[in-house]
């Protein structure tokens, strides 16, 4: 089925984002973003598994764990940078509109706060907190900042389950067929 740990981060990097242009589509992209987490946590699990079995099929003789686990890091590794990628295309290219929306949201909140915060800090310290808001939700809602989180915590999520999944396959036998 699958030749290499790149032709199977490949396959579920494009499945990712055949999600995300189908949230898009649907007009539900601004709903509840944790389904675009855990679809990606699901994804790269699946691709770590994917990727480890392919190279277990692959191989003539039985591989150790470390042979594994570099597999399954590797395809993890190439699965975060592909993700990462199409994340910045994503929300640079095809909905540019979508950090304005979770500002604009954002800040709507944090002003029904001002006239609590008036009274208990006072206007100076309520105007300066607002602006802090107003710069930290800019920080935080943009595409560099948001390919940044998605890389890196698919990375180290990769690693993990890489790591889980090379003990389960070298405990248990039949990951071959």
């Amino acid at each position: 089925m699958f030749k290499n740990p790149f032709q199977v981060a490949v396959v579920f990097a494009l499945v990712a984002l055949g999600t995300k242009l189908m949230l898009l589509l649907l007009n539900v992209q601004h709903d509840n973003t944790s389904y675009v987490t855990l679809a990606y946590m699901l994804f790269l699990l699946c691709a770590v598994f994917f990727g480890i079995r392919s190279n277990k099929i692959t191989q003539e003789k039985m591989t150790s764990f470390g042979e594994d686990f570099r597999t399954g890091a590797r395809t993890a590794s190439y699965f975060a940078l592909l993700v990462g990628v199409i994340t910045y295309i994503y929300y640079t290219k095809i909905d540019p509109d979508f950090f304005p929306i979770k500002i604009t949201n954002a800040l709507a909140e944090d002003a029904k706060g001002i006239p609590d915060a008036i009274k208990e800090k006072g206007f100076a310290e309520a105007k300066t907190l607002f602006k802090t808001n107003i710069i930290s939700r800019n920080a935080i809602y943009s595409p560099i900042s948001q390919t940044t989180y998605t890389l890196f915590g698919l990375v180290f999520l990769g690693l993990f389950h890489a790591g889980i999944f090379a003990l389960l396959m070298k405990k248990y036998p039949g990951f071959k067929k």
